[in-house]
């Protein structure tokens, strides 16, 4: 597999989920978001959401570089983000703004990445690995 599999791969996905994303908002007449953050709450969360992803995929590198454990797969921890990350907005959207309904992008969003993630292992990355 190459670079540009892995990019292709991961545009595809990002494609796919803007995609339901507008068509959500347009269907149920969601408004568009003007800010990434609801409040400062949101933000937070989302800081020390990116501090702990980055510390865990830091100490799983290292094991795998100190040969401590067989596998690791940089494509499952990449496409694994944004599903954490729209986990994290939707409690956020929940839980702070549920008027405005954008929680239902958030969950499409990781029912999009989810079932990705399940072709991907189900059809070997398309057919690239094997």
């Amino acid at each position: 597999m190459t670079f540009i599999d892995i990019v292709i791969i991961i545009a595809v996905l990002f494609i796919a989920a803007f995609a339901v994303e507008m068509i959500l908002i347009k269907v149920l007449n969601i408004p568009i978001r003007e800010s990434r953050f609801i409040n400062d709450q949101h933000k937070k969360r989302y800081k020390q959401f990116l501090i702990i992803y980055g510390v865990v995929m830091l100490v799983m590198f290292i094991f795998y570089i100190l040969q401590m454990i067989i596998v690791f797969i940089p494509l499952t921890l990449v496409i694994l983000y944004p599903v954490l990350s729209a986990l994290v907005d939707m409690v956020m959207e929940i839980k702070y703004a549920p008027e405005n309904r954008r929680y239902i992008i958030s969950i499409s969003n990781i029912a999009v990445y989810i079932s990705f993630l399940v072709m991907l292992f189900t059809t070997d990355l398309f057919g690239l690995v094997g």
